[in-house]
């Protein structure tokens, strides 16, 4: 199966394909090499089934290739602290049946249809990226784009670019986009999220917002939001990957949002804070690539690893002097570009290591 059809059969996005792949968690059964594309077998759903529910009960990357790898009674032991979680299927199957009932009644195709949660969610990951300034009044603003089954939510101040996609419960036949200025979106997030699901229609000059609890319109933007898939196309290929847990990290960077955080990867990953008197935090994470280090601004990076889906981060670097990827998904998948800044001169970074608590 193409990655796509794979995808819809796993109740997964293609986007979480690619994570799992780049994790080394599921390969593709085949890759061609001439065109790039993934081909995924039959019997990697069930594979596939499970690690989403793992990632859904909180389980870390470490221990879902402990319970994928290990033997029988290992996993169940494992999976037996997680049957609380396991019972929201009953919860899952209901919304499904729901969504269904909502398909068969609705068939003008001319609107998207999410859960409020999802897109509340959402926006409060992405509308943080955008610029404080004003100075450009599209960059104040969420590009909104849907097309088919997905949904896409941008932002940027220039110094990152976050990009969320979600997978919709309602097929849309005809694509749309707008962009929505950030404090219109943050006044309706509220009411959103009281929404069991929320139905979005791109009007030209408004996008309307349907729900249970009655209507939001929202006005557009009427400026051209940057081409920001010619930004990502641009980028080189990854020289390093590091996949480390989101809290560590965290707490590693500490709260001064004067600091100036160092990323050096060296068989290790360690965080130097110009806060913490040049001492430097180790953080347990899977690395491949070549060793590099990389330096930021808190209030750059600290955001971006804020906003993440899920316990674990993975961060994609080509080159110091160019945007890291920082990379999260589970069901969905939430991808945030992060300036590097010039590397400060200082005392070798080896020295007086911290282990992170």
């Amino acid at each position: 199966m193409t990655i796509g059809v794979f995808a819809r059969a796993a109740n997964v996005t293609t986007s979480a394909l690619r994570f799992y792949d780049d994790c080394g968690l599921v390969r593709p059964a085949s890759v061609d090499s001439a065109t790039g594309y993934r081909y995924y077998s039959v019997h990697q759903l069930d594979e596939v089934v499970l690690i989403r529910r793992l990632r859904a009960a909180g389980l870390p990357l470490g221990e879902v290739r402990r319970v994928l790898a290990g033997p029988l009674d290992a996993a169940e032991e494992l999976l037996a602290d997680h049957l609380a979680a396991m019972e929201r299927a009953v919860e899952v199957a209901r919304a499904n049946v729901t969504t269904a009932l909502d398909l068969i009644r609705v068939h003008r195709g001319d609107a998207v249809s999410l859960p409020g949660r999802l897109l509340a969610e959402a926006i409060g990951q992405v509308a943080p990226a955008v610029e404080a300034t004003g100075d450009i009044p599209v960059l104040g603003g969420v590009l909104i784009e849907a097309a088919g089954g997905e949904v896409v939510l941008v932002a940027t101040d220039r110094y990152r670019l976050a990009i969320r996609s979600l997978r919709a419960e309602q097929q849309l036949r005809v694509p749309g986009a707008a962009v929505v200025a950030a404090t219109h979106l943050n006044e309706a997030r509220p009411w959103i999220d009281e929404q069991a699901r929320v139905r979005l229609r791109f009007t030209g000059t408004h996008v309307r917002l349907d729900g249970p609890g009655g209507e939001r319109i929202l006005p557009a933007v009427e400026e051209t939001f940057p081409a920001y898939r010619a930004v990502l196309d641009d980028l080189p290929g990854p020289v390093t990957r590091v996949v480390a847990p989101r809290g560590p990290l965290l707490r590693a960077l500490g709260h001064d949002p004067e600091a100036r955080l160092d990323l050096v990867v060296d068989g290790a990953l360690r965080i130097r804070s110009s806060a913490r008197h040049d001492r430097s935090v180790a953080i347990p994470a899977d690395i491949t690539g070549e060793p590099l280090a990389v330096s930021f601004t808190f209030t750059t990076l600290h955001p971006a690893l804020t906003a993440g889906i899920g316990p674990d981060v993975m961060l994609q670097i080509s080159r110091p002097d160019l945007p890291v990827v920082v990379r999260s998904a589970d069901d969905s998948d939430l991808t945030t570009l992060v300036m590097p800044v010039k590397a400060a001169s200082g005392p070798d970074i080896k020295e007086n290591r911290e282990p992170a608590r």
